[in-house]
């Protein structure tokens, strides 16, 4: 039971900024008086990464529609930061956000985003799947196995 108890105090401490969600989960799994319902969490910890890479996504496109609309270019990370449509978590080449890595091609005319899973020390656990946006259609594709293009599915279908 003590050993239990450490286990999710220490789960609940690696949530961080995860959500309210997971910590429900995480509760519920702990609750018991076992330790059979921790086996859960790097599931959901992982579908919550994606959820945040999906999000996240989305939200890197609206920056590249903004730059756009008020420098008549899309730009890199660099340029999404200083112009101040994303934060400071961004201000790398390939940033690595909630266990995703993000990365950018851009012209004056277009651009593509990628969201692949990364682990590391930091963030052991990740989701699974790779997203893909661009500016023709905004629209999130997915690959299960490898770098999402616009020829994979849509993310949600």
């Amino acid at each position: 039971m003590i050993k239990t108890m450490a286990a999710c105090v220490h789960s609940k401490q690696r949530l961080g900024l995860t959500g309210l969600f997971l910590g429900i989960v995480l509760l519920a799994s702990c609750s018991g008086n076992s330790s059979a319902g921790l086996g859960a969490l790097p599931k959901a910890m992982g579908a919550a990464d994606e959820a945040s890479a999906i999000q996240t996504v989305r939200t890197i496109a609206t920056a590249e529609n903004q730059l756009k609309a008020t420098r008549g270019s899309y730009g890199d990370f660099d340029a999404l930061t200083q112009a101040g449509f994303l934060d400071s978590r961004f201000a790398s080449r390939t940033p690595d956000v909630q266990g995703y890595r993000f990365t950018i091609s851009a012209t004056d005319a277009e651009f593509t985003l990628n969201a692949d899973p990364q682990v590391t020390q930091a963030h052991p656990t990740t989701g699974t799947r790779h997203f893909y946006l661009d500016n023709s259609d905004n629209a999130v594709h997915t690959n299960p196995t490898q770098a999402a293009s616009k020829t994979d599915p849509l993310a949600g279908s």
